[in-house]
Parts: structure tokens; C-alpha cells; sequence
């Protein structure tokens, strides 16, 4: 009789109280699809081995022959039979899916705006230098990192990486000329914690719990992605109940914790917040509107050490582009869609490229946009078809990312002699520098043109491709970067490229020296040695990169922006048949956030779990890497 009574009064609770027999079988639904995600059966064909990746051959420095693969510029006759899917923009998320779809027997043709193929990933050559446009480094890619193994599963190992120097950030904070600086050191979370107590002693606990934030931030994306690799109904479900903010606790408190608060909270030291925050441009959002564990995401992304691609950011799209054509797809360029074309059914079936004021439609089983989900909503789909896209009315609510002006710089000498580290700098006027930006954004362009920059990104590709000699010997490059608002440059939106007008001219130019001055103060050595220089606007943003106001980073990173009710709706299925998404705004920005988005959009297209088959392919490598010798060969 001892069990009895409390058994029968456990059974009378749970009548009286059905909501929590509802909630427990929620809660068995919820763990039994995460069951079926990660373990369960997976339809489709897996794209990925062990075989796919071959010993790296020489970087290709012929640009005559690079532009065959990067620049094959469009033409209706270019384009394969037979074509199931046409993914709109040539990123590294368009890629990326293109090469897995590819693989899993599906003939993809890419189709990009611009005359080279490669989106962020691209470069340009002018007057003897060549520039790269969005990739300054990548975290992670040591043999056996998952990110390293799906790098090469994209290009066959083509791609190789070469370690930027162990310290791969420098936060320089103050009057230029007389800056303190304070670098990150890769190598491992201790490293990182050591290095930063050299600094400031006096903040041993605050550092403490800031390594103790970033271990808790490693596994908590995953409440970013599960909401988008579940059914909907059931993601609506989960997070409706309360079931997912149960389930996914440590992803709850850190996305809704700004990073600012959290230093408030650990330290009083000014100093210290500001150079622990230095690495909020890399989302552009500032501390106190960055979620903590977006902070603990990116930094724990370069923590292990940061890479520059050997040959520079082209030879990513350079190596991915054949394989894509090895089954059967085609990477075209000079290709703008001007509309998704929808059928009577209000199924997405094709594209418009409009060239020279001539129609060509293209039509597909699927159509995946690459061009982000304002230019997609906004622009290319037909309004009355747009509005059905359960994510349609969230997009203003989001908005844009903040724009960027980048001056591109090329000097002359070696970025040896002249002491240009294989490291990136960031420079900031004061410790401050969130009011500095804001009242820098409040200014008038004209204002802007006669001030200091308070807030500067440096970066120097000469210095981190050890293939850059070879190709440019005597000569060096450094990209100076700023956040700066659309509406600076709005009024010259109009305006043919190249022949905006000289106020435009002078206003972005006066900037761009600048910026320059600050460097050369930075970096005395490169007084005197200015041979080029040009300046890009969020304009330049617009018309090279097809970002509606010159975003750099598509959708705002801000807190909302991984709301889970909004976020799971920031999925491949945009609910409109045969209309998919890709790209960071499906996931997140950078290199590794767009790779990752189109392993998620092929996963929804090929209803397979692709996330367990990169697990499993990451342990064999690893495997693999302790004995090759038990490689298996084709």
C-alpha cells in the first residue's frame, strides 16, 4: 500500500490538471524529432567523403586563366539542358549549395549579377593591385575542424589555408600617433585568457567569467539552427509551449543578454570593455545591441587561430566553380535576375535575366535565392505573392545592416620590409566608441569628410597571402574599413558608376585620406608610400555586391534578429512552393555562417539531415588524420 497513495494521487493531479499531460507529450514530441534529426533515418543521397578531398595543387597566378572559370559572362546558350534548380547569386552560400545539390545528382545553374563570380568572396585587379572585397580572415580551419572538413568537402581540398600570425587582432585605442594596443592571441581558450591577464591583472575574475561565457556560448547555436531544421509546425509548436525555452536554456539567457550588459555586470574597467568588445564590426551591431552569445560565437570562431586562403578570396570561387560544371551545372556572370517568375499556381518557376534592356526567362523545379531576403521579398518576387511568405512581415521589423565606406589602398614596397602584419587592427578613437559612432553617423557626409574616423578596420592581404609576392613583387595592399549610414550617399543612388559627379567624388575621397592619415600615424613605415587609392561607398556595396541599401552584412544581427519565433522563419522554406533561401540571412554572416546556410538549404531540398552526415565525416577525417595510411582510394 506504500506506493499506492502516492501513485493514485499522482494519477488524480494529472486529471485535474490535462495541460500537463499535454505539455509532457509536447515535450516527447519535441525529443523524439531531435531524435530523428540527429540520429534517424536520412532520405536522399549523402554528398560528402573522404574521397571528394585530393592533395592541393599549385595556385593558378595566370588571370587570364582564372577569368575563364571566374568571369564566363551569361548567355542563353551557355545554359545546360535539363536544369532543376537555379540559384540566384554566386556567394559562398550559392556555391556551396550548387556544389552539394551537384553532387546529389541535381544540375544546378548559378547565376550572378556581377561580371565575376564569387559575391564577398571576389577580388579586382587595378593599376597592378589586386584588392579582396569581404574575406579578411576565417577561424578554424585546422586539419580536423568541422568547419575545415566542410571547406574542403566545397572545394576538394583545393583551398589551402595559411596561418595568420598568433596574435591575429591588435585593438589600438587613442590618438593614432600615440595608440595603446592590446592583441588576441589564438591558440586555445588558456592562451587567450593568459594573454589577456598580461593586460590587465587586475581583472583576473571579470576575464574568468568571460572565458567561462564563451565555453557555455559553444553549444548553444544550436538554438539558432534547430528551429530552422524542424518541421515548422512543430518548431511553432515547441517555441508557442515553452517547450523550446525549456529545452534550449543556455541559448535563452545568452541570446537575450546584450554583450554590453554583460561586461557591466563583470567589470567597471572601461579600458578593459572597451578592447574584450574591439570584434563587434565583424556583425556590425555594437556591444549593447549584440546578444552575448553572437559575441561568444564570433570570437570563439578565431580563438583556435585565424587563416587567410592561400592565393587570396578568388580562389575559393575559382576552385568550386569546376566542380559545379564536373556534374553537369554552370556559374554564369553579367546575369541580373530582374524577377522570380511565379505560374498561375503561385509556384516559383524560373527567373528573368534582364541584360541590355533584353528578357531572357530561365525556368527551373526550384528556384533558391542567394540575394538576400530584402532583395528577394522587396524586389524580385511579385508583391501579391510575396505577402504569402509567413516571413514577409517580418522583414521590416528586422531591417538592414549598417553600411560600410572601404578605402582601398595600394603602396609601394613588400609588406615585410614595411612591417605590415599578418593581422588585422582595429582602431578606435576612444574607449567610448559607441558614441563616437553614433554621433560619427549623426554627421552630415560633409562633416564627416573634415573629422578623424573613430571607429577603423585595417587589414592587409599583401601581408597574409604568402602567394602575393609572386604575383605582385615590390607592392603591397592595406583595406581601410568603416561603418557608415546608407543615407550618407542615398542622394547619388541614381547615379551611373564611375560617373557619379564630383561632389560624390570629393566627399568620399576627403574620407579616404583620411583614413589614410590615420594609418600612415598607425603604421609610420607606410608614410610616403601611397601610389593608389580608391574609396567604396555603401553605393559601391549596392551595384558590385546587390545589397538594396549597401549593407555589409544583409539582415541587422541585432537581438531580435535571433528572436526564436522570428528567427525559425528565417528558413530555406519560405513557404512559397518552389522558392528556397540561402545565404546569411537564412543563418548569419560571414564565410562560415554562408557555407553553413547552404548546407542547410540542401539539407531541406534533398530531406536529409546533412548536419549528422558532416558530424560523421568530421569523426572519419579525424580518424583519417591519425592514420592515413587508411585512406581508401577510388
Amino acid at each position: 500500500m506504500g506506493l499506492v497513495t502516492p501513485i493514485v494521487g499522482v494519477a488524480n493531479y494529472l486529471v485535474e490538471n490535462p495541460w500537463i499531460l499535454a505539455l509532457l507529450f509536447l515535450l516527447y514530441c519535441f525529443i523524439y524529432a531531435l531524435s530523428i534529426m540527429f540520429s534517424g533515418p536520412k532520405p536522399g543521397r549523402n554528398p560528402f567523403s573522404t574521397k571528394h578531398v585530393r592533395p592541393a595543387k599549385p595556385v593558378i597566378t595566370d588571370q587570364s586563366l582564372r577569368n575563364k572559370i571566374l568571369k564566363q559572362r551569361f548567355k542563353a546558350q551557355k545554359v545546360p539542358d535539363n536544369i532543376d534548380t537555379i540559384v540566384i547569386g554566386s556567394g559562398m552560400s550559392g556555391l556551396s549549395t550548387a556544389v552539394i545539390l551537384g553532387r546529389a545528382g541535381y544540375k544546378v545553374l548559378v547565376l550572378e549579377q556581377h561580371d565575376q563570380a564569387g559575391g564577398c568572396c571576389h577580388t579586382f585587379i587595378d593599376k597592378g593591385f589586386e584588392f579582396d572585397t569581404g574575406i579578411h580572415y576565417i577561424g578554424k580551419m585546422m586539419d580536423g575542424d568541422m568547419t575545415r572538413v566542410l571547406t574542403d568537402q566545397m572545394t576538394e581540398g583545393q583551398v589551402t589555408w595559411c596561418p595568420m600570425d598568433p596574435e591575429f587582432d591588435i585593438v589600438a585605442i587613442g590618438d593614432p600617433e600615440k595608440a595603446r594596443k592590446y592583441t588576441m592571441l589564438s591558440g586555445g581558450k588558456d592562451k587567450f585568457a593568459k594573454h589577456l591577464e598580461e593586460y590587465f591583472p587586475s581583472e583576473k575574475v571579470a576575464i574568468g567569467k568571460l572565458m567561462k561565457a564563451l565555453e557555455e556560448g559553444k553549444g548553444a547555436f544550436w538554438g539558432v539552427l534547430i528551429p530552422k531544421i524542424l518541421p515548422l509546425w512543430l518548431s511553432k509548436i515547441a517555441i508557442k509551449t515553452g517547450i523550446y525555452h525549456l529545452v534550449m536554456r543556455k541559448f535563452i539567457k545568452m541570446s537575450t543578454k546584450t554583450f554590453r550588459s554583460f561586461l557591466d555586470d563583470i567589470t567597471d574597467n572601461e579600458e578593459f570593455k572597451a578592447v574584450i568588445g574591439y570584434i563587434f564590426g565583424d556583425m556590425g551591431v555594437v556591444p549593447s545591441e549584440l546578444s552575448v552569445l553572437t559575441y561568444s560565437t564570433l570570437i570563439n570562431h578565431y580563438i583556435p587561430g585565424a587563416y587567410y586562403p592561400v592565393g587570396g578570396s578568388s580562389e575559393i570561387a575559382f576552385q568550386m566553380i569546376p566542380i559545379i560544371e564536373r556534374y553537369g551545372g554552370r556559374v554564369l556572370v553579367d546575369a541580373p535576375i530582374s524577377e522570380i517568375l511565379v505560374n498561375d499556381k503561385g509556384r516559383a518557376h524560373g527567373v528573368r535575366v534582364r541584360r541590355n534592356n533584353v528578357d531572357t526567362d530561365l525556368f527551373a523545379r526550384r528556384i533558391i535565392s542567394s540575394a538576400g531576403v530584402i532583395n528577394t521579398f522587396k524586389y524580385l518576387l511579385p508583391q501579391e505573392i510575396a505577402v504569402k511568405s509567413p516571413l514577409h512581415r517580418y522583414i521590416t521589423e528586422i531591417g538592414p545592416s549598417i553600411g560600410c565606406l572601404t578605402t582601398f589602398v595600394g603602396i609601394d614596397g613588400n609588406s615585410a620590409e614595411l612591417g605590415l602584419p599578418k593581422a588585422n587592427m582595429w582602431a578606435f578613437l576612444n574607449v567610448d566608441y559607441e558614441r563616437d559612432l553614433e554621433e560619427y553617423k549623426n554627421l552630415t557626409p560633409d562633416e564627416a569628410s573634415e573629422r578623424e574616423c573613430p571607429l577603423m578596420f585595417l587589414s592587409f592581404p599583401s601581408a597574409k597571402d604568402p602567394t602575393w609576392e609572386e604575383k605582385f613583387p615590390g607592392k603591397s595592399v592595406v583595406l581601410l574599413i568603416t561603418l557608415c549610414p546608407w543615407e550618407w550617399f542615398k542622394s547619388w543612388e541614381n547615379g551611373r558608376v564611375k560617373h557619379r559627379g564630383d561632389d560624390y567624388n570629393t566627399i568620399k575621397e576627403r574620407i579616404g585620406r583620411q583614413m589614410w592619415r590615420q594609418c600612415e600615424q598607425l603604421f609610420p613605415a607606410v608614410e610616403g608610400r601611397l601610389e593608389y587609392m580608391d574609396v567604396g561607398t555603401p553605393l559601391s556595396n549596392k551595384y558590385y555586391l546587390g545589397q538594396p541599401e549597401g549593407e555589409m552584412y544583409g539582415m541587422n544581427h541585432s537581438m531580435n534578429r535571433f528572436d526564436p519565433e522570428l528567427s525559425m522563419y528565417l528558413r530555406p522554406q519560405t513557404g512559397i512552393p518552389g522558392l528556397y533561401l540561402t545565404g546569411q540571412d537564412v543563418l548569419t554572416a560571414s564565410f562560415s555562417g554562408a557555407m553553413h546556410s547552404g548546407l542547410l538549404t540542401a539539407s531541406a531540398i534533398l530531406h536529409r539531415n546533412l548536419f549528422n552526415d558532416l558530424i560523421a565525416l568530421t569523426k572519419e577525417t579525424r580518424k583519417l588524420n591519425k592514420d592515413p595510411a587508411a585512406k581508401k582510394t577510388d
